[in-house]
């Protein structure tokens, strides 16, 4: 195929691919927005009044709406800058102009310049939807209790996070491949994947409480119960910690992050101020469960295996003419190429995508089933999670393809009865 020909064909499947996501995103919205007519389900007969359900149908339909707008305007956005205004080419002549010569160092610190641009237009261009959904749609159904001081300091924590940590990073990346030759996407794989596990000790102890406070759990029986069920199942940490999340959002949520020694259990103040004990530990023995069943090791792999393939993809491309015509750009540059890359790589990572939230929820049932197999309680699980559904306005019925195509946890009532069946069935073969 002649090069004008696969610059047409690199073309079609950008806009092509682009188009078609957005077409299928707002079929599973519209097809989940009509799945809410649906009246309360029977297993949340007394956990919701009419009118707190009707609010979550409301709080879902709310969100449905943002999300299809900011996606609509993020679509306008990106097709007027690449096709009306050759954005891409006219950026990467504003840069050279900006950093003038054509010495091979300088094409780290264009390419610096070049993509801390397009991030700073992205920032402020959703800068609007962000203080949107915090300030009117969370504050509507009173989840907000973020200050406008506490929002200004995460944004400005995250500006300093992004130059000390992404600008050396994203750095050392156009380094490599400017400097290191064929085997440049080894370099930089290797490089990013030391750097990913060195973030994974580092970040629970140094980045997590730049934004929130992790404070110590007090001895009391809920942190006796939490120590004894650890001890039961072998889970070593290094402390169990309180999360200041009403400081944000009256959201509730559970985790454990870190390794080694600085693993750590992590429990929402508002979780705590939620739930009973016995409802925690639920939570807390499925958290355990990723662990033990080797979901977070999985994570860490997948996403070194996925590096490891967009980079070696992406070497390919980085000097490839056809690709830099797709995109009106005059000049072949590194830089322009790691960009423009992501979106020729966008069919795949759709499909990716998809795979990787599927087996997420075949995760998350896995972990709920270790949660009944270990703490042996599971309508303490399904207590924990309907109260979770309820004071965080799940969607209780959403369709089916949205839950295919973005879901990376099943639908409540699904986990429900797959709790309830694992239950039955162990209880069954202890009876044989």
């Amino acid at each position: 195929m002649s090069d004008a020909g696969t610059t047409s064909l690199i073309f079609g499947v950008v806009i092509g691919t682009i188009l078609c996501d957005y077409a299928l995103t707002l079929l599973a919205s519209l097809l989940n927005y009509r799945a809410l007519d649906q009246p309360l389900p029977a297993e949340f007969s007394g956990i919701y009044q009419p009118a707190a359900y009707a609010q979550s149908q409301a709080y879902t339909k709310a969100k449905s709406v943002h999300a299809l707008l900011h996606g609509s305007f993020d679509l306008a956005v990106l097709l007027l800058f690449w096709l009306a205004f050759d954005g891409f080419e006219r950026l990467d002549l504003a840069v050279r102009a900006a950093v003038p010569g054509d010495e091979q160092h300088l094409e780290v610190g264009r390419g610096l310049l070049y993509m801390a641009t397009l991030m700073v237009a992205e920032s402020v261009l959703g800068l609007p939807w962000g203080l949107y959904f915090t300030f009117g749609l969370e504050e509507t159904f009173g989840f907000n209790k973020t200050t406008a001081k506490t929002y200004a300091c995460d944004m400005l924590k995250g500006l300093l996070l992004t130059l000390l940590l992404g600008a050396p990073l994203g750095g050392a990346l156009l380094a490599f491949f400017v400097y290191s030759g064929p085997a440049a996407w080894l370099y930089a794989w290797l490089f990013l994947a030391a750097a990913q596990v060195v973030l994974m000790f580092v970040a629970p102890v140094w980045i997590f409480p730049l934004f929130n406070s992790f404070t110590p759990l007090p001895e009391g029986e809920l942190k006796q119960a939490i120590d004894a069920y650890a001890t039961t199942v072998g889970f070593e940490y290094g402390g169990i910690y309180e999360i200041d999340g009403s400081k944000r959002s009256s959201h509730s949520n559970a985790f454990f992050t870190g390794f080694g020694a600085t693993k750590r259990i992590a429990l929402f103040d508002t979780l705590v101020a939620q739930m009973n004990t016995s409802e925690i530990l639920g939570v807390l023995a499925h958290e355990v469960g990723h662990e033990k069943r080797g979901h977070i090791i999985q994570g860490v792999v997948i996403s070194l295996l996925y590096s490891f393939v967009l980079l070696y993809l992406m070497s390919l491309f980085l000097s490839y003419p056809p690709l830099f015509a797709a995109f009106a750009v005059s000049h072949s540059s590194v830089y322009v190429g790691l960009v423009l890359f992501q979106l020729l790589f966008a069919p795949v990572d759709t499909f990716l995508q998809v795979v990787l939230t599927a087996r997420s929820r075949a995760n998350e049932f896995e972990a709920d089933r270790y949660s009944v197999e270990t703490y042996g309680e599971a309508e303490a699980l399904v207590g924990a999670l309907k109260k979770l559904s309820r004071e965080n306005l799940a969607n209780l019925t959403p369709h089916p393809l949205h839950v295919f195509l973005s879901y990376s946890h099943p639908p409540v009532l699904a986990r429900i009865a797959a709790i309830r069946d694992h239950h039955a069935t162990r209880r069954s073969r202890a009876l044989l």
